[in-house]
């Protein structure tokens, strides 16, 4: 049987998935990086919007033609259709009522999340993995380095900075460092996890030789991922490459000999982090966390951040205060000497933690059961193709540097469709 209406929004959805993944990251509206995210959420909520609509508008079409539709539900949708619904409760029971549905300039209340699942369940149900979503990655992954390649150079070429300044006016003429056309660089590191594992991943699985050409804009991607020294960045890398080599690598046999290793440079790398002697710096604060001593300062004050995330999460453990409520119950502020102002943290600084905190111990548990059952279907589809391998990677990087990470809509919608994808059937 034919299924015309069927096929049309498929079609959509292609043209969705190349906006998100060859546009999106390029966007940053008419006001540079002052206005970033509220230029990239706005493309995100339009460009979803219109997708949404005309996909819809297609299904029922083609139902009253006679169309009919099976969906196939895997595990990971369940997990995800229950941290929808346990968020839709926190923020019914939360005392910050319409609050919770969009928040403030963070743009991470119950609208953002309502959406996010909108592309997880839009995109693995309609959508199929292709080539064509590797190259849109690796183009606006080029523009974006070779932008902060240029900026690095103290130059900048599309007038993103303020006025008379540089990206090494970072922290004294503008309150945060900027990069790429992502936003600060710890959001561009959060984009380049993405970028870099997938398309160095299927550059080297690919049988086409074509693809090899990936190789330069995941490379590029990763000068600039070193370049930010951002440690939520550097260390979701590492991460990825013990854990993406074991199963990206086709052979069995060679296959668990890698997994032999990682695990042992694991072990290693744990045992170093625990001995570690030094007294200040990125690894002494890493080891002192797993000595169980988490100092206020460490981390740029990501110490004081969890542990007071962590008072609150007590208050409300089961359905948290409400969707991006967070930004409305930190009490974390200091003096900046960047225009006089004083620092608000808004954010956990850890995307695991702010579901806690926002939305409970249920909502978490949910969205970590998705996440485990997409890397189960990442291993048993591993030698499909070479786009599974190089998705599952993507998403490890990403969930890893999550740890550290502001998780914001600057570079979650790219995650969101890459998961999608992972969860599709090849043709």
């Amino acid at each position: 049987m034919e299924y015309p209406f069927l096929d049309r929004a498929k079609w959509v959805t292609d043209k969705y998935i190349l906006v998100i993944l060859g546009v999106f990251p390029l966007f940053v509206g008419l006001e540079g990086y002052d206005n970033v995210t509220v230029s990239k959420f706005w493309l995100f909520v339009v460009s979803t919007g219109i997708w949404a609509v005309v996909t819809l508008a297609m299904l029922v079409c083609g139902l009253l033609a006679g169309e009919r539709y099976r969906a196939e539900i895997r595990p990971a949708h369940l997990a995800v259709g229950v941290f929808l619904a346990v968020g839709a409760v926190s923020a019914a029971f939360s005392r910050y009522d319409t609050w919770t549905i969009l928040t403030g300039n963070r743009f991470d209340g119950y609208l953002t999340i309502l959406l996010y699942a909108l592309v997880f369940f839009g995109t693995s149900m309609l959508g199929r993995p292709r080539r064509r979503y590797m190259w849109a990655m690796g183009a606006s992954s080029a523009v974006c380095c070779a932008i902060a390649v240029a900026q690095l150079c103290g130059l900048d070429p599309l007038g993103f900075y303020p006025d008379g300044t540089n990206y090494y006016d970072k922290y004294v003429a503008y309150n945060s460092a900027f990069l790429g056309t992502i936003g600060n660089t710890g959001l561009l590191a959060a984009y380049l996890c993405l970028a870099a594992p997938l398309l160095t991943v299927y550059a080297a699985l690919s049988k086409n030789r074509l693809d090899r050409a990936l190789f330069l804009p995941g490379a590029l991607a990763l000068g600039i991922l070193v370049a930010c020294d951002v440690d939520a960045g550097l260390v979701g890398l590492a991460g990825c490459l013990l854990i993406t080599a074991p199963v990206a690598i086709q052979n069995d046999r060679a296959a668990r000999a890698a997994g032999r290793v990682s695990g042992a440079l694991t072990l290693a790398g744990l045992g170093t982090l625990y001995l570690w002697p030094g007294k200040s710096g990125t690894l002494y604060e890493m080891s002192q966390a797993l000595h169980g001593h988490l100092a206020d300062e460490f981390g740029s004050h990501r110490g004081q951040i969890w542990k007071q995330a962590w008072q609150l999460f007590k208050e409300h453990p089961w359905l948290g205060g409400g969707p991006g409520t967070v930004s409305k119950r930190l009490d974390i502020r200091w003096y900046s000497q960047v225009r006089d102002k004083t620092a608000v943290v808004t954010n956990c600084h850890n995307v695991y933690l702010g579901y806690l905190v926002n939305m409970g111990v249920f909502a978490l548990l949910a969205y970590l059961a998705a996440v485990g059952c997409s890397l189960v279907t990442w291993v048993r589809r591993r030698k499909r193709n070479a786009l599974y391998p190089a998705l599952g990677a993507a998403l490890v990087c990403y969930h890893i540097q999550d740890f550290f990470s502001l998780g914001l809509c600057l570079t979650a919608p790219m995650m969101w469709v890459i998961w999608g994808l992972l969860e599709t059937e090849a043709d």
